[in-house]
């Protein structure tokens, strides 16, 4: 079966959850656009800028783990004679 895919468009976003209840409002964030040069946005918490969350050792650990997200978006088309189905880690389409 042949499977023809086209890619028109895409954008990485760093700092922000694919689970978009998971994230804050824009006002929690400093941002930082650019996609017309590289196609990254980047979303960086204000609490980084708190000194006692660098005091605590687990919540080091956390806002390390937090600053990994990345969520890749693109624009494309499939042709296919398969189905194709998008579910979150919750299980919703």
């Amino acid at each position: 079966m042949k499977v023809e895919a086209n890619m028109y468009d895409d954008v990485m976003i760093k700092g922000l959850s694919p689970i978009r209840r998971d994230n804050g409002s824009e006002d929690d964030y400093f941002i930082s656009n650019d996609i017309e040069n590289m196609g990254l946005i980047s979303y960086i918490p204000k609490y980084i800028t708190e000194q006692q969350n660098f005091t605590d050792p687990s919540r080091n650990k956390e806002i390390h783990s937090e600053a990994h997200k990345v969520t890749y978006r693109a624009y494309v088309t499939i042709k296919s004679g398969y189905k194709i189905y998008l579910k979150d880690k919750y299980g919703v389409n």
